[in-house]
């Protein structure tokens, strides 16, 4: 037997996959994490008690409901759907993966705009599908025309992020009913900031068949550590991709949280009209400082260029602040992301930015 030679561990991981970046995130701690688009509210700790009491009384030696209908009727309802147009998932993401594994096959071209989340083009390419990039305007927002005749050539599947990560940019339901109806292939929206815009594409579901819808409890709900979503699709599309989808995907936990959540209806938009009001006057206050470009969005953070970004994220970081240097995506050079956290940390946020500026312009 010889030796194994470099390589070898490999030959059996698909050149597409070898091929990818891994999607990863240095784990830098701070005192104010502002980097990751995360509610900084947490779930009331009287519903965390009710959640874990729950928990304690099912069977831990059992498997989870296979088919939870009561989930998946209380998640339809909220759009006007049945059981069967939902899947849960493990985070939105999973659901993602599972649409691409039922769809995506050798060759299968999909339309993404760019830039936008990174993990979709790697799961695209990990199915070995292909990517074909839609850059967003100048000024980030959604280029409709290209994606109109990207729709009326009928090749690739449509995936749209609204309001888009990183840029909060996003397109209407105006728009994407109407690139439903020039396309046969699929128009996925991914919908995870939802609650912090004005849109809700679920309301086209009735009407295309070819849509799917992107929801998660990670943003506006508080419940990133959870890994909770669900899609929405006409019910044949649900069924074929359910069929790939893993089965009890969704532990006991997870599904008592949903319980829990749908029992409190207001706990699904959470604190996302107060945050929607913390983004609009910190966007304000930023856009009085002698920064390159702030730009307009309709998540939960914001969007905002400098030529000193490496600079100035270091120094946040001095003083326990984290934001995201979103700098090497594409057109977002000198770009760095901050999340709205609370009143106190968003202040502090502001007041280390004057102070950097300051320090700037004080330098000779």
């Amino acid at each position: 037997m010889r030796d194994p030679l470099p390589g070898d561990a490999l030959r059996n991981i698909l050149p597409e996959v070898r091929e990818l970046g891994a999607y990863t995130l240095k784990a830098t701690e701070a005192r104010i994490k502002l980097n990751q688009n995360e509610s900084p509210h947490d779930l009331p700790e009287p519903l965390k008690r009710e959640i874990l009491e729950r928990t304690a009384r099912r069977p831990w030696n059992r498997y989870p409901d296979f088919h939870p209908e009561d989930v998946l009727q209380g998640l339809g309802q909220l759009h006007g759907l049945g059981a069967r147009n939902v899947l849960l998932g493990n985070g939105s993401n999973e659901l993602i993966q599972a649409i691409f594994t039922a769809t995506v096959g050798h060759g299968q071209a999909v339309a993404l705009p760019v830039p936008t989340f990174t993990l979709y083009a790697m799961m695209v390419r990990a199915n070995q599908g292909t990517v074909r990039e839609i850059p967003l305007l100048p000024n980030l927002a959604y280029d409709i025309r290209a994606w109109t005749d990207e729709a009326d050539r009928g090749e690739a599947h449509l995936l749209l992020c609204s309001p888009n990560n990183p840029t909060g940019s996003r397109i209407s339901p105006h728009h994407v009913d109407d690139l439903c109806q020039r396309t046969p292939r699929l128009v996925i929206v991914d919908e995870a900031y939802a609650q912090f815009g004005d849109d809700d594409h679920s309301t086209l579901l009735q009407r295309h068949p070819n849509l799917i819808v992107l929801r998660t409890f990670s943003k506006a709900v508080g419940l990133a550590g959870a890994r909770l979503g669900y899609a929405l699709a006409h019910e044949e599309l649900s069924r074929e991709i359910g069929k790939v989808k893993l089965p009890y995907n969704v532990g006991l936990f997870g599904l008592e949280i949903v319980r829990t959540v749908l029992r409190h209806p207001e706990l699904l938009h959470g604190h996302a009209t107060e945050l929607r009001a913390a983004r609009n006057a910190l966007r304000a206050s930023l856009e009085e400082l002698p920064l390159e470009q702030v730009h307009p969005g309709f998540a939960n953070f914001i969007l905002f260029r400098t030529p000193h970004a490496a600079d100035l994220f270091h120094f946040l970081l001095e003083r326990g602040i984290l934001v995201r240097d979103v700098g090497r995506y594409p057109m977002l050079r000198d770009c760095l992301r901050v999340s709205i956290g609370t009143p106190e940390e968003n202040a502090e946020f502001l007041d280390a930015v004057r102070q950097f500026l300051a320090q700037k312009q004080d330098a000779p």
